[in-house]
């Protein structure tokens, strides 16, 4: 697997490169959904378009990764792959434009759309990082209506890994474990391995996301990501280095 990016994704995968030799993962695109900025647009596509021109030349199989939070746009039922596509945000759009110009561009494909990935990462532009270091701080606004699913980016990694080797020459897929979790209790699970009790502050609003997950279990028989202990495991795993990350 050739991997195109230095950032977490592009990082996880790197374990399982040499068991794809057909496969370019592009994992440099926008990391932050809420910019607005015209110019990080059009970064990630002409980096795509150059992936895309290799994956013709050299035969290879595109790896995609697409905003599952931002794309799909509406959560009245659990967002299936083959369902409506209502991207509400600048990043969605630009999101659904990156999936169309893949699927037109006479390769084969895998689009993985992920929801929330947790991993060694003190960004705070993704939701567990940015909750670790408002509980490190004392102070933690939660949307009362929100919620999220929660993957570790290593299991992300191996179920990509696992998606390849079925050898489907185009596929799109929900790489989630389909359990939507309130953003109310995510934050007590970080306060209860942070060892801390900040003020919580709740807010109206917030959209609980739900991603359907039945082409994920058929292609490879079972949801690793829905394996026991859930979204807890998940964030045992990680919180303890984001708190390092969150006191620095």
């Amino acid at each position: 697997m050739r991997i195109i990016g230095h950032g977490l994704i592009a990082r996880s995968l790197a374990p399982y490169a040499d068991r794809h030799p057909d496969a370019l993962a592009f994992a440099s695109g926008v990391s932050d959904s809420s910019t607005t900025s015209p110019a990080e647009f059009e970064r990630e596509c002409a980096l795509l378009y150059g992936a895309l021109e290799q994956a013709r030349r050299d035969d290879l199989r595109i790896v995609y990764f697409s905003g599952g939070g931002a794309i799909y746009g509406r959560w009245d039922r659990p967002a299936r792959e083959g369902g409506p596509l209502e991207p509400r945000s600048a990043y969605g759009r630009h999101q659904l434009l990156c999936e169309a110009v893949i699927r037109s561009a006479g390769v084969r494909y895998l689009i993985a759309r992920l929801p929330n990935v947790v991993g060694p990462t003190g960004s705070e532009r993704q939701l567990v990082p940015a909750l670790v270091r408002q509980a490190l701080a004392g102070r933690v606004t939660v949307q009362a209506g929100a919620a999220r699913d929660l993957v570790g980016v290593d299991d992300m990694a191996a179920v990509i890994s696992g998606l390849l080797a079925t050898g489907r020459p185009r596929d799109v897929v929900n790489v989630a474990s389909g359990v939507s979790v309130p953003v109310g209790e995510i934050v007590a699970a970080i306060n209860g391995l942070l060892g801390v009790s900040p003020e919580i502050v709740p807010i109206p609003g917030g959209e609980a996301q739900r991603f359907a997950t039945r082409r994920l279990t058929a292609r490879l028989g079972a949801n690793p990501l829905a394996a026991p202990g859930g979204f807890g495991a998940v964030l045992a795993r990680y919180v303890p280095d984001l708190a390092v990350a969150g006191r620095s």
